[in-house]
């Protein structure tokens, strides 16, 4: 099996194994709004340790769109994988779906770590504590490294889809 074969499958089987995530936790956080004394789903969400409250649904909702996020440069990950399959590499649809992806990932990394910290001063009094080793933070970090690299990677594929096309013009 060749990379690119490998690489596709790997992003379609974390895309596939997020669809049911995408699709239910809408209706698990509405499940939850309407039976608050279920013992069914376990939540582990901050501030609702009385009961599920508008602050833990303000933090389900935002947690849910940085998902979405997530999701999304995803989707545009698995389509520029496509595009590698049928070695499509100099087009400006793969301009298109490598800055997608590198915008998505960039905004999900960036809004996490605003909703981590967020997070931080509204549940621990302010205080911050940044773990060594696999950490959210170091998590969120890396995610942002990723998305400012397929925007370099977008850029680059533009410069060289136009020395491609003047290429084709001086033959």
């Amino acid at each position: 099996m060749n990379l690119n074969t490998f690489f596709k499958r790997l992003i379609d089987l974390v895309f596939y194994l997020m669809v049911p995530i995408v699709v239910f936790f809408p209706g698990t956080i509405l499940y939850v709004l309407m039976f608050p004394e279920q013992t069914i789903i376990n939540l582990n969400i901050p501030y609702a340790e009385n009961g599920f409250s508008g602050k833990a649904l303000l933090f389900s909702m935002g947690f849910f769109a940085l998902f979405l996020l997530f999701f999304a440069g995803l989707y545009q990950l698995r389509k520029f994988a496509g595009l590698l399959l049928k070695n499509k590499l100099f087009s400006q649809e793969v301009v298109k779906r490598t800055h997608k992806t590198g915008t998505f990932f960039t905004a999900c990394a960036l809004g996490s770590l605003i909703f981590l910290g967020l997070n931080a001063l509204f549940s621990y009094e302010g205080k911050i504590s940044v773990t060594f080793g696999t950490s959210n933070f170091s998590l969120l970090l890396f995610l942002l490294i990723v998305g400012v690299l397929f925007l370099l990677l977008s850029d680059a594929f533009a410069r060289a889809l136009k020395l491609k096309e003047e290429n084709d013009l001086t033959v």
